[in-house]
């Protein structure tokens, strides 16, 4: 866990965190793994995984920068509570891949595989439902063919974020 007297040195890290998801390419990164990507099996994510081009390098860019995220969190650099509040979107697209993860790993011959996001978010308590309620979110959306439902869908709720963190770029600029 990461030390109280250290608040000033993670809001500084959440903020430069902050900025490498803005970066041109992990836009276009983020928007396909919390889009169109929705592996409905192990052998899928493989199949994605193991394809190569783009969308490949979108998956991996994405899960790394959130597995380097967790590794923050495993060695005390940022508190768990702090990543739980302000990083929705990593429980999200960790929702896409949990029921798969195991047998992908056995698979691809990759045991430690997300290991990190894996155990921060498995390992927290506020995390655990979280992503209950967004596998929920995504099974419906794979029952019509992977569109949201509803406005409240984990989607729709992550382009409302990306929605406003581009208006508040936008400000940032002006």
């Amino acid at each position: 866990m990461a030390k109280k007297n250290n608040g000033v040195a993670q809001a500084e890290l959440i903020l430069r965190l902050y900025e490498l998801r803005r970066e041109a390419v992990m836009r276009q990164a983020r928007s396909f793994v919390g889009g169109e990507f929705l592996p409905k099996s192990a052998q899928e994510l493989v199949v994605w995984v193991s394809k190569g081009g783009p969308e490949t390098g979108y998956i991996l860019q994405v899960y790394g920068y959130w597995d380097m995220v967790c590794a923050f969190v495993k060695h005390g650099t940022l508190s768990e509570a702090l990543v739980f509040d302000t990083r929705q979107e990593m429980y999200f697209q960790y929702a896409k891949i949990q029921p798969y993860l195991e047998d992908f790993r056995k698979r691809m011959e990759l045991p430690e595989w997300m290991e990190n996001l894996e155990s921060v978010i498995e390992g927290s308590a506020k995390g655990r439902p979280r992503i209950a309620a967004m596998r929920k979110s995504l099974e419906k959306m794979q029952e019509t063919g992977g569109k949201a439902s509803s406005a409240s869908s984990p989607q729709n709720q992550q382009r409302s974020a990306e929605g406003t963190e581009n208006s508040i770029s936008a400000k940032d600029r002006s």
